[in-house]
């Protein structure tokens, strides 16, 4: 598989020249998978990359924008710059990934954007170091853009309280924009603090939570990777994700917050996931292992079964020997010349004669 190429069947062209284009266009969309985070349409391809936009995430964002603009709202001036801030650099962030892969010789060569953040389709070789630095590639842009970000809105805004700030309480932050009778300096203080406040907190969500698909789950993996080799590390790793997404269920339950609701039960489904693949390799593995001991018993015994056969048969044809040296001395001196020994041997021999 290189990089600039398909990797799977429904990222080649799949219209058929009878085909209507309407079921074309369809099929482009939703491929041959029944595997909805496959839904999604080509957005642009760029250093042999695609990048795809899920069908959901263009749905999230209009929800998004309805939400501020109700009564009750944050309001679109606040919305907006967010939505745009984190699809950047979102999309930053997963090309991190995706040149840190190839820098220790991996692939990749596939971002999805959906409304959970973005997946890069990266493949890097099967190390640890190799897969450390490929996590550390996406989360690295992001802290890369922290210190410039932050200096741009104390620049703007000449308050060091909108560059520093509590993540858990942005809103007090707004009154530090404000910019009246200058509507073109407000929307910049804005959007750069929607971008600062944005780039903060996809560092601090993926490089803190231990949980698959974060980064802080796969570079936890990672690390322990090199001390438990790569499939213990992934159960431990996996039952430490587990935990944290009942932690931040309950958090996002107590505190009403729906989409990291929605991020915990997807980590812990993937993490769940991971736990089963594991379990069947291991029972795949025992079933293995049994018929592996079945077929070298079946080895021994047919082994055995020979060696015995190889035994009567040489038997068989020390006797017969014996036998005609007998007659053969009965011929030539007559039976009167046999010893005893050589009698019962004629003897045992006539008798088995008549049993077969």
């Amino acid at each position: 598989m290189r990089p600039t190429m398909p990797t799977e069947p429904w990222k080649e062209s799949l219209r058929d020249p009878e085909e209507p284009g309407w079921r074309a266009a369809l099929r482009r969309v939703f491929g041959d998978s029944e595997n909805p985070l496959r839904w999604s349409f080509p957005l642009y391809r760029a250093w042999g990359i695609l990048v795809r936009v899920h069908l959901f995430f263009p749905v999230f964002i209009a929800a998004e924008l309805i939400r501020a603009v109700v009564p009750s709202g944050p309001g679109l001036l606040f919305v907006a710059p967010l939505m745009v801030a984190f699809f950047v650099l979102v999309l930053a962030h997963e090309y991190g990934h995706c040149f840190a892969c190839r820098r220790v010789g991996g692939e990749a060569d596939e971002i999805l954007m959906w409304p959970l953040g973005g997946l890069a389709s990266c493949a890097p070789p099967h190390r640890w170091e190799a897969s450390l630095w490929t996590t550390i590639g996406g989360p690295g842009v992001n802290a890369v853009l922290l210190l410039p970000l932050a200096l741009a809105v104390w620049s703007v805004t000449g308050e060091p309280g909108a560059a520093i700030f509590n993540p858990f309480a942005p809103g007090a932050v707004w009154s530090l924009l404000d910019t009246p009778g200058n509507p073109g300096l407000h929307l910049l203080k804005i959007t750069l603090w929607s971008f600062h406040y944005a780039n903060a907190l996809l560092l601090a969500f993926n490089v803190l939570i231990p949980m698959y698909p974060m980064d802080g789950g796969r570079i936890l993996h990672a690390l322990l990777w090199r001390k438990l080799g790569h499939r213990d590390a992934t159960g431990v790793a996996a039952l430490v994700g587990l935990v944290t997404a009942a932690v931040m269920a309950v958090f996002a339950i107590v505190f009403s917050q729906l989409v990291l609701l929605a991020l915990a039960l997807f980590g812990g489904i993937i993490c769940y996931t991971e736990r089963q693949r594991l379990r069947f390799e291991d029972s795949a593995d025992e079933s293995v292992f049994a018929a592996s001991l079945a077929s070298e018993d079946a080895d021994r015994g047919a082994a055995r079964a020979d060696k015995r056969a190889t035994r009567e048969r040489d038997k068989a044809r020390a006797e017969q020997a014996e036998v005609d040296r007998i007659l053969a001395k009965i011929s030539a001196s007559g039976i009167d010349s046999l010893t005893r020994k050589e009698r019962r041997t004629l003897d045992q021999a006539s008798a088995k004669s008549r049993r077969e």
